[in-house]
């Protein structure tokens, strides 16, 4: 069979399975790590008296955690892929959720996150791009869209089950009810989550069968070699603290732009639902038009969003939530799109774990830089207005973002 009719054939093969199984596990680990969340954020500022602050810090402890496992990671991934390192995800990120579960100190809360970082450095977004991109090199943009939409499609799993959950059984009984969440990516991943498409025997879909040990691509020296990468690093970091940000406080900003609990759940979904329309779109546009063209018209989208969440009273949100989770879903895939076009994936576990670096040190600033905002000014419009100013920086840094190996498409 040649190259084409592999690529037309795909969504009758593995590969097909591959990404929804992608999808599946975003779902579980970012819905764990993320979303599922956001409810107990005001139960524990109620039962303990933290203040939101105090609780966001512990984002930035997750997120730096990831930050430094995140590269060490990327060179065991590329030697021994990633089905093992996802299934001890799961076991890890289940036992982050006992440990919340039992809280009565700061220290225990950030314990906790401690363990959650290392359970989606594990199992969360850079194993899932390093597995996508060894299947998939044409159709990449769709496939990647199809997994990351698990990250959106959390949203209506985990936060509203936490609220249903939390009147009934309390913090400790709902957090130990999700973490079964952990035991089911386990069982997920071991039956199957397939690290290379040899095993199975097929080829990465768009390639055509390699010959040799080395996938192609810049060695992971020269790729630091670049301003192309510290580009795309910079951007990274920029755009991870509004996505994080924004996804960890909106629910609290929705509280206190005077909706209830059920409608501030709503604005969430509004959000990802958004996203999961962007990556699903942009993933689609970046087969058929050159990925930086598409990732720079994310930034811009994602800015004009920033711009009108900062200026957004009851009215408005919706708009603002619309437009921002669009140009937001859609940067979330082009970016591991990028990489892999700008510099193959010869090192690509060990890039994306560098890249993932930046992406936890913002994602974790944001979320805590907005606790902080909140608390001292009652208000997150400053917060949003900083990231408009972040964002675009970043896209000004990404026009000068290169294609240094080129890939079939």
């Amino acid at each position: 069979m040649n190259a084409s009719a592999r690529t037309t054939s795909w969504l009758r093969s593995y590969h097909f399975v591959i990404a929804i199984a992608g999808c599946v596990i975003l779902l579980i680990s970012n819905g764990m790590a993320l979303s599922g969340l956001t409810p107990f954020r005001t139960e524990l500022v109620k039962t303990f008296g933290f203040s939101m602050g105090q609780l966001t810090f512990g984002d930035l402890v997750t997120f730096s955690v990831v930050g430094v496992l995140a590269p060490l990671l990327g060179a065991v991934m590329d030697r021994f892929g990633v089905k093992r390192l996802m299934m001890l995800g799961g076991a890890v990120l289940s036992g982050a959720y006992v440990v919340y579960g039992r809280v009565d100190s700061l220290s225990d809360v950030y314990t906790a996150h401690v363990l959650l970082g290392i359970g989606i450095a594990l199992s969360g977004l850079v194993p899932t791009a390093r597995l996508i991109g060894r299947w998939f090199n044409a159709k990449r943009g769709t496939a990647m869209g199809i997994a990351l939409a698990g990250s959106s499609l959390a949203s209506y799993v985990f936060a509203p089950l936490a609220i249903k959950f939390i009147p009934q059984y309390g913090i400790t009984g709902s957090f130990d009810r999700l973490a079964i969440a952990g035991l089911v990516l386990i069982l997920f991943v071991a039956f199957v989550v397939v690290d290379e498409p040899e095993s199975k025997g097929l080829t990465c879909l768009g390639e055509a069968p390699q010959t040799g040990g080395e996938l192609p691509g810049l060695e992971f020296g020269a790729a630091l070699r670049t301003l192309s990468f510290w580009c795309l690093c910079f951007a990274a970091a920029g755009t991870f603290f509004s996505m994080l940000g924004t996804l960890y406080n909106l629910y609290p900003h929705m509280l206190k732009l005077g909706f209830d609990p059920g409608k501030a759940v709503l604005g969430l979904q509004v959000m990802l639902t958004a996203a999961l329309v962007g990556k699903f779109g942009f993933g689609w546009l970046s087969d058929r038009l050159p990925p930086k063209t598409v990732f720079l018209g994310n930034l811009v989208v994602m800015a004009i969003g920033a711009l009108l969440m900062a200026q957004a009273g009851q009215g408005g949100i919706w708009l603002a939530l619309c437009v921002f989770g669009l140009g937001w879903g859609g940067l979330y895939t082009m970016l591991q799109l990028l990489v892999v076009q700008c510099f193959g994936m010869r090192a690509i576990g060990k890039l994306m774990g560098v890249i993932a670096f930046f992406d936890a040190v913002g994602g974790g600033a944001g979320s805590f830089a907005m606790g902080v905002i909140v608390t001292r000014y009652g208000s997150y419009t400053n917060g949003y207005y900083l990231m408009f100013v972040l964002i675009v920086l970043g896209l000004l840094a990404s026009t000068q973002v290169r294609t240094h190996f080129v890939t079939a498409r």
